[in-house]
């Protein structure tokens, strides 16, 4: 029987002199701590993929990019546009955030975020924060935080055209423009991507088809010490899918718009957000009525005290106003609520300690108050390697559909979690390092179907470890990420569905020079079982990618082979996964 943990023995054995990761540990962040700090020093476990990873990797979509963290696995009803979840460290589908700029993709009717509907090369960035990130994330980020960023080329006014082609008959067009006047800077990214796709189900007698558009403009204004920022994204289209051997379709929009002012004091920094956003899906079929929307207006304001009594605090409020509209299987609903949540976090330094200590307030208007927070510190044991610990407490509100929706229960509560961890970080050198992580996570309240209607039966154990090294050798880099999770339902006594135990990921880089790179990545995750509800396994698999990406003068070619060896393999039970793959893209900078 295949064993990764040979595997990984073995690897390190090989590799120990020539590994390289994304995530390098000098590596800036954006998230998870609201201040600019690199990954060896943040008091969290987070990975970073760059718009130069995506390029490199030949990345297609974001459950793609993903997939490749070793922490997340990735659930799939098969097809181009078709609903993605993601299992972050063990946690359900529902447990992570996902945040567009800093805007939540999550539609409060089915708690899911559509990531299937992301543009991968309009992204700058992907930062991926692991465990509780209740205090300044709030609710719903039990498994984690997932905070994609787009491009914009602040300062400059340089554009791209993109042309792409792949199997199923995939095309993708689009362009990314900067203007810069002054002070004034304006970015505008748009893709448009069509597919015929393939067969959803193993039963299906028909491809499913995919469309789908995405719009990102960014406008950013500073005066003296005032910034001013607007960003609006959408994302819209139609899929096909495979309901019970016929071939329907629905369309899908998810939209934001956001304004903030940043006001920059000599001591401190003051900052005002308001956002709307919707998340749409409407059956599109014929006599279809079915459809599930979610509309959010929230406003934060945030204070940060760069030297507050020795520390470092940030103080915020925010407001959200969430209404709720869903037609499913004949049961409909249509729902408020106002959320009011205050937060504080401070870090104070101590020779070579750092402390993060916060916390959070949620009051929500259906499930009154709840206290959340996060404990984090670090100690340095020299200039080269860190030790963490931590422990947060989050929780999950039902969303719309567990409450309302078609087996729903609106006497349901949140979800709460009490989550901990341990950490190593050690910097070989400027090029070299690895990382070492146990966890576990206590989850109480968790929703689940009794065969009819959902409710609050069961309690969640899960327990990890995480390894992560790189390096670079000549003209080499590589990377090794693996995780070993053990999720448990501890009221049924099985495992949690669709988490393998083992996941491995690699990556190699082979830097020819300055124009031509080729990698090879692999995954490979042992079996898992489908559901509680049935008898069926998800079987374990090993894929291999490769790319290979060339540059001349302002342009960018690149050819790119998934599932090499047409490895066959289900996320889902009845769902197919694509088997080999091509794809080929050509962009010109101007």
């Amino acid at each position: 029987m295949f064993t990764i943990k040979k595997i990984f023995i073995i690897t390190i054995l090989l590799f120990s002199n020539i590994i390289y990761a994304e995530s390098n540990l000098n590596e800036i962040l954006v998230s998870p701590g609201q201040r600019s700090a690199t990954i060896f020093d943040s008091l969290n476990s987070v990975e970073v993929i760059t718009s130069d990873d995506i390029q490199a990797l030949g990345y297609s979509t974001v459950d793609e990019i993903l997939s490749h963290s070793s922490s997340i696995s990735i659930g799939s009803n098969g097809g181009h546009g078709q609903t993605k979840s993601i299992f972050m460290r063990g946690t359900e589908s529902n447990h992570t955030k996902v945040l567009i700029n800093g805007v939540e993709l999550n539609p409060g009717t089915l708690g899911v975020p559509s990531i299937q509907h992301i543009s991968v090369e309009m992204l700058d960035r992907i930062e991926i924060s692991k465990g509780s990130m209740s205090t300044l994330y709030g609710k719903n980020t039990i498994g984690g935080v997932i905070n994609i960023i787009t491009k914009k080329d602040i300062g400059s006014n340089e554009g791209k055209i993109y042309i792409g082609t792949g199997r199923d008959e995939t095309n993708k067009i689009g362009f990314q423009k900067s203007f810069n006047l002054n002070n004034h800077n304006l970015s505008i990214n748009f893709m448009n991507t069509e597919t015929d796709g393939y067969k959803a189900k193993v039963a299906s007698t028909k491809n499913h088809g995919y469309e789908n558009k995405n719009i990102d403009i960014s406008y950013n204004f500073s005066t003296g010490k005032n910034i001013f920022d607007f960003n609006f994204y959408q994302s819209d289209g139609n899929v096909e899918y495979d309901s019970f051997g016929s071939n329907l379709n629905q369309d899908h929009k998810d939209s934001h718009l956001r304004l903030a002012w940043n006001r920059k004091y000599d001591t401190s920094e003051s900052k005002l957000v308001f956002i709307q956003k919707q998340n749409k899906i409407n059956q599109n079929s014929s006599g279809a009525t079915d459809y599930t929307h979610t509309e959010n207006y929230q406003i934060n304001f945030e204070k940060n005290y760069y030297n507050l009594n020795g520390t470092n605090t940030i103080l915020g409020a925010m407001y959200t106003s969430e209404a709720l509209y869903e037609l499913s299987y004949g049961t409909k609903f249509n729902k408020s609520n106002t959320i009011a949540e205050y937060y504080t976090q401070s870090e104070y330094y101590t020779g070579d300690t750092l402390l993060n200590i916060g916390s959070r307030y949620v009051n929500h208007s259906l499930y009154g108050g709840f206290l959340t927070g996060n404990l984090n510190v670090g100690y340095n044991l020299s200039n080269k390697s860190k030790i963490i610990a931590g422990i947060g407490k989050s929780f999950r509100s039902p969303d719309g559909t567990d409450l309302y929706g078609y087996g729903g229960n609106p006497n349901l509560e949140p979800e709460e979690s009490i989550s901990r961890e341990i950490a190593f970080k050690y910097k070989i050198n400027n090029s070299s390092g690895l990382i070492f992580t146990l966890f576990n996570n206590n989850i109480t309240n968790l929703i689940e179907s009794d065969g009819s209607t959902m409710q609050n039966i069961n309690r969640a154990k899960i327990e990890g470890l995480e390894f992560s090294i790189y390096n670079s050798y000549d003209k080499f880099n590589y990377s090794f990420d693996y995780s070993y999770i053990k999720s448990k339902d501890l009221t049924n006594n099985v495992d949690l569905s669709r988490r393998p135990s083992n996941k491995l990921v690699s990556r190699i880089n082979y830097n020819h020079d300055l124009n031509n790179t080729f990698s090879l990545s692999t995954i490979s995750e042992t079996s898992s079982d489908n559901s509680i509800y049935d008898t069926h396994q998800l079987g374990g698999y090993t894929r291999f990618n490769a790319t290979f990406l060339r540059k001349v003068s302002n342009y960018s070619f690149q050819f790119k082979l998934n599932n090499i060896f047409d490895k066959k393999y289900r996320k889902a039970h009845n769902y197919n996964s694509e088997g080999r793959s091509y794809s080929a893209s050509i962009s010109r900078s101007f």
